[in-house]
């Protein structure tokens, strides 16, 4: 664990706490103290001997020197004088216990700090400080328990507020959806507005995105220039199809912001491009793309191939067939693994083209379609029936009238695929039926009537009902 994270709010302002005893020494004794201190004395032991007879009895002091000591990063002597304080209060200074868990803490001895804070909150359960640091050493080694130990000062002292606390405890656990409903409990003009950040995150990455904008704009009322707060309010406008409410935060980013303040990233010019392209502004989202690919790493959010994807078809949609086709395949290449549905895409790209293209065209471009489904078949053997089928579909519409009968092979792998198989799904069922009405309607044109028959007869044990089969099962 990062010991540093386990004292990162010790410098705010929690209650203190200390058994009400008799009282030697003066609070201008921690003042000089903390000037021996700064001063780095040689003779260190022999300076504070004064000071700690004066105040042998006073635990509250003794405590504020050992954290004083504990300021300069000397935990032996800040040990030293907390256990002090735990002498002259009998065991009963909390402060003095919380102390010795930071000491721990910053030992990355976790477990040891907690036990300490634990002795904190027998000595006193209504101070703030050792929960909320019981929570912060104890997040990583078990969540829900470091959230109920903030339940437990919930129970102590009802006053206290620690939903958005406990949204920041499994913020810093990295379990973003259990602090987003944290978060969630409090106004978000009641959240600390160091915790706005991490709402806006919770909710940005749980898709909460009406959230998310609230927590943006009320930290944007607070540091008005933010970054990370202008760039998720544009995140998400965009994902709520606010386009022009993304476009204003856009335009706030890039232009407004003091760049020394801000590092793009792939993932600010992936946005900056949708948003583009929502607005209408095709050069400049043409323009966000390529920046975002020339940033884009393996550690990226975003990956390469979303980005080459998403380019592709950004240039569909503009009716460029050339580019279209290049950055998608660029995807494919790019991809670690290709999924069906990836070259699927690839041939409706074809396809789109095709119903707009003149007839000879159109056929290249319909048989570049089905080539990309003899693809499918070869790669993915377990789809081999569904590509058969979808070949036979787009290969069809370039034989008018089933003048050449091209379909007839890849219908005929359908049947043969399919027919004895005796789990068919109803897809599969789909798929057999509409492939042997191909075959028994090409057996009809070529007059083959008893062929045609048979296979009508097959057509009727999948769907008794069929009126094409049963017109030509009824024929003379």
């Amino acid at each position: 664990m990062k010991a540093i994270k386990y004292l990162m709010l010790g410098a705010l302002t929690f209650g203190f706490s200390a058994t009400v005893m008799a009282q030697d020494g003066t609070k201008a004794d921690v003042d000089a103290v903390k000037k021996i201190i700064s001063s780095k004395p040689a003779d260190m032991k022999d300076a504070m001997k004064p000071f700690y007879k004066k105040n042998r009895k006073n635990a509250e002091n003794l405590v504020a020197f050992a954290r004083a000591f504990l300021d300069v990063k000397d935990t032996a002597n800040a040990k030293t004088y907390a256990n002090y304080a735990l002498e002259a209060s009998k065991n009963k200074c909390a402060p003095a216990f919380i102390l010795l868990g930071d000491i721990e803490a910053l030992g990355d001895n976790g477990g040891q700090a907690a036990a300490l804070y634990e002795q904190a909150i027998a000595v006193d359960p209504s101070i703030m400080e050792p929960y909320y640091k019981y929570a912060l050493v104890y997040r990583k080694i078990d969540p829900l328990g470091a959230a109920a130990k903030l339940d437990q000062l919930k129970a102590a002292r009802p006053d206290i507020s620690i939903d958005a606390i406990k949204g920041h405890i499994f913020m810093l656990a990295d379990d973003r959806k259990s602090a987003y409903n944290e978060f969630k409990k409090v106004p978000v003009n009641q959240i600390n507005p160091d915790y706005l950040n991490e709402f806006a995150r919770a909710s940005y990455f749980g898709g909460h995105f009406e959230d998310a904008v609230a927590a943006c704009e009320e930290g944007l009322k607070h540091k008005p220039n933010n970054p990370a707060f202008t760039r998720l309010a544009m995140f998400s406008n965009y994902e709520l199809k606010k386009y022009d409410d993304a476009n204003k935060y856009l335009h706030k980013y890039f232009n407004e912001i003091d760049k020394d303040s801000v590092k793009y990233s792939e993932y600010d010019h992936y946005y900056a491009a949708l948003i583009h392209e929502a607005m209408g502004n095709k050069a400049n989202a043409k323009d966000s793309y390529h920046k975002a690919l020339e940033l884009v790493d393996e550690k990226s959010i975003i990956k390469r191939w979303d980005i080459l994807k998403t380019l592709a078809t950004s240039h569909k949609k503009d009716g460029d067939l050339e580019n279209a086709i290049k950055y998608y395949n660029e995807f494919l290449s790019s991809k670690p693994e290709v999924k069906v549905d990836d070259y699927e895409t690839l041939a409706d790209i074809y396809e789109s083209f095709a119903e707009q293209a003149a007839d000879a065209e159109k056929v290249a471009l319909l048989k570049k379609a089905a080539d990309v489904y003899s693809t499918i078949g070869e790669k993915f053997p377990i789809q081999k029936a569904y590509a058969s089928y979808k070949r036979a579909e787009i290969i069809n519409k370039t034989d008018k009238d089933m003048a050449g009968r091209l379909a007839k092979a890849d219908y005929q792998q359908v049947v043969s695929l399919l027919a004895d198989k005796a789990d068919r799904t109803k897809s599969e069922n789909t798929m057999l039926k509409y492939s042997l009405h191909y075959l028994m309607f090409g057996a009809y044109l070529d007059k083959n009537i008893s062929g045609a028959k048979e296979y009508a007869a097959k057509i009727l044990t999948i769907d008794p009902e069929y009126k094409a089969a049963l017109e030509i099962q009824n024929l003379k």
